[in-house]
């Protein structure tokens, strides 16, 4: 009995269950039962014990508020299926702490594991393209879920992957399904069987392939990579991150390193070797042919983050003064292994790009129609010598799969694709993350870092702000008999200089953003500024209401004036910080995002301070006096 045949007959047999609020160990136990109430489950597996035993060491837990527990047995030959629905949810341990509404829960005998990975598999890919797989939480009735659960293993919904998805999207929404299979492939690998996990390999998709090996440890992820035939390897391995890579190389043979190589596309092969020790580079060039090498020596001569690193020579071209026919005939010949040929770049005799011709318009045209009546003479290009957060902006702009490269003569030299843009993008809109909250930018992914690079890239601003924040102190030092006569004052000090500090953050916030996404630049300063007073003092009026009925009932009238008054003053002056401060570095040449939420923090605390306790003495000298 397969999958789909096991979770239909679940719901026939009366193997469906709604659970009531419980922990996971009783729903577990709960669904337990029904599998070993069915007549096709064999009395002596050790069913129970294996099912609690992997979900101690891994819960298998899909997402979207749906886990799929399951165990092996060494008996029998078909699949049993129990289902628990849980209105309430249940606490599972998942990572995004969701609870879980939807158990499925399977018996899998060993002979059969093969084909139920494959089609669990293919089940998880289902329910990740349905719309609402979000909603499980708000169906009203068990007959509800159990007609999602058909829909689900709809033929029509199995095996796609929702939109025009890269290669890299579609290893993000497989990273669920590979969690789902990992411990069974881990499973096959400790009971050394190889040639089943090398059967069922072949049949799973590149993304979650790569997802496994990322997820598995060091010696599983390179014996996982080896049992992988030749094609889908190159296309697993150009979908890890550099450091899994780096990893692979260093086990894999010569030989097989070489054909791993020169799988890769130009740019990819060049994002590897740039990251790699010369040593290890130098060795890598070696393996490849002369062809292959001087290419990516080429590349690697590029100023580092430039267009010239991530372009690749993997295009279609045509010459204007060939008919229709002819450059389709040319683009069979060469195309096979290019990135892409959904445009054809039109060149001159001396390779001097002259135009961007959509394959479309060439198909489409009568055959003997030549390709320069076809032109407009209107295109985009990047210059080799470009930073690659230009043309990030570039691909933003035009929506465009993939832009020609060209020097400064014009000659195109590559194209540069979409998804190398996206992962610029991606490391940028990380970096500005990162320095935002006052950390060195990672390389790696945070579980990947040592210890001690996180703590090399945190301390500096760190102990820089606690230094910075010396002058708080001082401040406050300057107010003592203040204090010492209205003890009431100190009680508000924490809610200005946060609110402050909270105001001021926003707005720095709100401008590095546009200034990275290209919506606001130094002209607009003085724009902003009065913008950003207009707001400030909206936000300041509202919060000063809010502490003065606050203060009023603490500490009475005076106080409460004070702190009004204060909120206002200290509100609109850190949030003019924050505003502020991202100019001041982008006309000084610094990175605006190094203009960082605990920094503006820290400025707006100082100020803060003065501010209140000097607003309390012109206040209360003029009230009391």
């Amino acid at each position: 009995m397969n999958t789909k045949n096991a979770l239909l007959e679940s719901i026939d047999a009366g193997r469906f269950i709604v659970l009531p609020k419980m922990d996971k160990d009783e729903a577990l136990s709960r669904l337990a039962d029904l599998i070993e109430s069915s007549p096709l489950f064999l009395k002596e597996s050790r069913f129970r014990e294996t099912l609690f035993r992997r979900e101690a060491q891994t819960p298998n837990y899909l997402g979207y508020g749906i886990a799929m527990p399951h165990a092996n047995v060494q008996q029998g030959d078909q699949a049993i299926c129990a289902i628990g629905w849980s209105p309430s949810g249940i606490d599972y341990g998942n990572p995004d702490n969701w609870l879980v509404h939807l158990l499925l829960m399977y018996c899998v005998p060993v002979s059969v594991q093969n084909q139920f990975l494959n089609e669990i598999s293919i089940l998880a890919r289902a329910i990740e393209n349905d719309p609402a797989k979000h909603e499980l939480v708000n169906l009203p009735d068990s007959e509800t879920v159990c007609s999602r659960i058909r829909q689900w293993l709809d033929p029509s919904l199995n095996g796609k992957i929702s939109g025009d998805k890269t290669p890299q999207d579609q290893r993000l929404s497989n990273s669920s399904v590979s969690h789902i299979l990992l411990p069974d492939v881990i499973d096959m690998i400790r009971e050394n069987r190889l040639k089943d996990l090398q059967v069922f390999l072949g049949a799973q998709p590149a993304p979650e392939i790569a997802d496994m090996i990322s997820e598995a440890q060091e010696q599983d992820c390179v014996l996982i990579f080896r049992l992988l035939p030749r094609q889908t390897a190159a296309e697993v391995f150009s979908l890890l991150d550099l450091s899994e890579q780096e990893t692979l190389l260093r086990y894999i043979a010569g030989d097989e390193a070489k054909q791993i190589l020169t799988s890769l596309t130009p740019d990819d092969r060049t994002a590897l070797f740039e990251e790699l020790p010369a040593p290890v580079t130098q060795r890598l060039l070696g393996l490849l042919d002369d062809k292959d090498r001087k290419e990516t020596l080429t590349l690697l001569s590029y100023p580092e983050n430039s267009v010239g690193r991530l372009m690749t020579n993997r295009y279609v071209t045509a010459r204007s003064e060939w008919t229709c026919e002819h450059a389709i005939e040319n683009i069979r010949k060469t195309g096979k292994d290019s990135e892409t040929i959904v445009m054809v770049y039109i060149i001159d005799d001396k390779g001097k790009l002259l135009d961007d011709l959509p394959l479309r318009s060439l198909i489409m045209a009568q055959p003997k129609t030549l390709v320069k009546t076809l032109l407009d003479g209107r295109y985009v290009a990047l210059h080799s010598l470009q930073d690659q957060e230009d043309a990030v902006n570039v691909f933003k702009k035009y929506d465009l799969y993939a832009l020609p490269v060209v020097d400064s003569d014009g000659v195109i030299l590559g194209i540069v694709t979409a998804d190398d843009i996206l992962d610029i993008s991606e490391e940028e809109a990380t970096e500005d993350f990162h320095k935002g909250a006052a950390v060195r930018p990672l390389e790696e992914g945070y579980l990947k870092s040592k210890i001690s690079l996180l703590y090399r890239n945190r301390m500096p601003w760190l102990v820089t702000l606690v230094f910075i924040n010396i002058f708080s102190g001082a401040g406050i030092a300057c107010f003592e008999s203040l204090i010492a006569s209205y003890v009431a004052l100190v009680f508000f000090l924490p809610l200005l200089i946060g609110s402050g500090g909270n105001a001021g953050s926003q707005s720095a916030t709100l401008v590095i953003r546009s200034m990275a996404l290209g919506e606001v630049n130094t002209a607009d300063f003085a724009k902003m500024f009065f913008r950003e007073i207009a707001v400030s003092l909206g936000l300041a009026l509202t919060m000063a209401c809010a502490v003065f009925l606050l203060g009023w009932w603490r500490s009475g009238m005076l106080i409460a004036l004070v702190v009004a008054v204060s909120m206002i003053a200290v509100v609109v002056f850190s949030s003019l910080i924050g505003m502020v401060l991202p100019f001041i570095l982008r006309k000084t040449k610094i990175d605006p995002a190094a203009a960082s939420a605990p920094l503006v923090t820290s400025l707006a605390d100082i100020f803060g301070v003065l501010i209140y306790f000097g607003i309390a003495t012109f206040l209360i000298k003029l009230i009391v006096s």
